[in-house]
This record gives structure tokens, sequence and C-alpha cells, in this order.
């Protein structure tokens, strides 16, 4: 089968690869769309220190059932989507459908099992989600990001007539951005560097959206948001939110942070303000499919680059060097 490997930090190649071995319990997928997504560039620049070589990435995808091992839920034919994330059956929070926070929780295509960059991909069947009735093969392979979202805006509580900020207008905060507008936010502002972005999440549904490359007017909205959802993840975007937020407000963290950070506890307690980290999703990923099933968030205005396999290394050398800019680039396989 055809499969894009990641031999080495920077090194991803067109290859020819054995198809895998199908175990009892497993699921063998012919994958037809695949986001790239921004971890995978830090995987491909060698910046993402979880990732081992040689690795096929990839995690972002949706396809359909070629076959099974053993008794199974599925069959072929069955138009699915991928949850990605690995985790030990037997770990008391795969049992309680918290995947994300077991010992052995891992993304595919990161550390040891191949992704989906790749004609097939082996799964536990687990690992699926049935793709609803009209909901195309793409929009299926943009629910991983929409329960990224999801999580972001549940780990902050929101609520109906709440007041939320989103740093960075990238693929998760213009899907925040919808998530909360689908669960009521009452004023959305969101910032970025980028004026195409910004115009984006204009048309997506945000009130403001604010150019910082002059930086952050965080005097201007002091005390403004119930809830700031950070994707920037350093200690000034930090900083800032804690400015923002209101009494009894809640700063979610999902971008990852590039080391540890200095946090004003003593500011934060007199607001009560709480700090909250926001990585990966549980089992659940039912809210994300109704929202892109019911198009409360559209997914597909996000695509700015549709290509082949074979077409995506030199784009993803660009895009990494900085020479090509993209929100989110859909593969077809």
């Amino acid at each position: 089968m055809k499969a894009l490997l990641l031999k080495a930090p920077g090194v991803l190649e067109l290859t020819e690869m054995p198809r895998p071995a199908l175990r009892a319990g497993q699921v063998r997928v012919r994958l037809r769309r695949v986001g790239i997504c921004g971890s995978d560039y830090k995987s491909i620049a060698g910046k993402l220190p979880f990732t081992r070589f040689p690795i096929v990435p990839g995690h972002e995808a949706s396809g359909e059932v070629l076959e099974t091992c053993g008794d199974s839920p599925w069959r072929p034919g069955d138009r699915v989507l991928l949850h990605p994330i690995l985790c030990d059956r037997s770990d008391p929070a795969f049992g309680r459908g918290a995947v994300h926070h077991a010992e052995t929780t891992e993304v595919l295509g990161v550390v040891s099992r191949h992704g989906a960059y790749a004609e097939e991909v082996v799964v536990e069947d687990c690992m699926l989600r049935r793709t609803p009735p009209g909901v195309d093969d793409e929009a299926a392979a943009m629910v991983e990001p929409v329960a990224v979202a999801v999580r972001a805006c549940r780990r902050g509580v929101l609520q109906a007539g709440e007041r939320l900020l989103v740093f960075g207008a990238g693929n998760i905060g213009l899907l925040v951005i919808q998530v909360a507008r689908a669960l009521g936010a009452s004023l959305l502002v969101v910032t970025d560097l980028a004026p195409a972005k910004l115009e984006l999440a204009r048309r997506l549904g945000a009130d403001e959206a604010l150019d910082v490359r002059a930086g952050f007017p965080a005097a201007r909205w002091e005390k403004q948001f119930d809830v700031v959802v950070d994707g920037v993840g350093d200690e000034r975007s930090v900083a800032d939110a804690l400015v923002v937020c209101a009494r009894g407000g809640r700063i979610v963290v999902y971008g990852v942070p590039a080391g540890d950070i200095t946090f004003a506890l003593k500011t934060a307690f007199s607001k009560d303000v709480s700090l909250l980290t926001c990585r990966l999703y549980d089992a659940d990923f039912e809210p994300a499919i109704r929202l892109v099933a019911g198009g409360r968030v559209r997914v597909k205005e996000l695509v700015t680059h549709r290509l082949r396999l074979e077409e995506a290394p030199p784009l993803m050398r660009a895009l990494i060097e900085g020479r090509e800019a993209a929100i989110k680039v859909m593969m077809e396989v």
C-alpha cells in the first residue's frame, strides 16, 4: 500500500509499505480523506517530543471498513471516521470513557502505531465511529478537531449567555468559535496575526476579530470575559487571559506550552479565576458528530488546500518553512 512515511525529522516520503496485519478486535479501514493537524507539522519538523521514527503520521481521517477480525460490530462497507486515541482496554480509564487520561494513552501516528497518511490503516474496533448519512468523507475527517473544540468549551464550562475570548484563529480556534455559538455564547471575540484568518472568523460567527500584530490590548478588555480559550499557551497569553477574565472566569489552555510558565496565583485568587489545561478529548465523539452532521459547525470553510496523498510532502515543507499559509489541508487518499 502507498503511505507517507516520516523517516526522520523533515524526511517525509511516499513509500510502498506492506499491509499491516490484522488481529482479533481490530478493523482494516480503507482511508478516503485525511486532514493534516498542527501536531503533524510539529512531528514532521522534529519538534514534537513524543514522535518516534519511522512512523506514518495522521489521525484526522475517514474511510470505509475493508475487513474485521473476530467478533466485531463493524461490517465491510461501513462508512467510518477515526477516534484516534490508542489506550489499553484493561486500563480503568478506558472503562469510564476517559481514554485521554489512561497511562497508556497515545495518538495514532505518533509513537507506536502507523497512522492515516496511507491507503489503509488498522485500528482497534473501539476507535471507529459511524459516519452519519449525508456527511461526506471530508466533513467526517474534520470531526476529530471539532471534538478538540467541544472539549475546550466543556472544560471551560461555557454556559449560554456567557462571553468568550479565543486566542488564535487557527483551525481549532475557528472551530471553538462555532461550538461556542452553538452553545449559546453571547459574545465571541477572537485574536490572530493573520488578516485572512480574522476575516474567516467573522464569517463563521465571531462578533469581533482582533488583529494583534501590534499586541493584544488587554487593558481594553479587562474583566470582560467569562471564558478564555488559549491556543497560544505561553506566559504572555496566560497573563493577558487573567487580565480579561471576569470574576469567576475560566482560562482553558489547549495550545501546547513550549516550557513552564509563571502564573499570578494571587491575582487569580482575588478574582476566583480557574486555570485549566485541555489535552485531547474523551471517548465521546457524539457531540462533535452531531454538530457537524447538523451543519452547526461549518468545517468545509476551513479547508484551504485539497490535494492527493503524493502531492503533500512539498506543500508541507513549504508550510513548515513559512513559504505557504494554510488553515486546514485535506488529503484525498
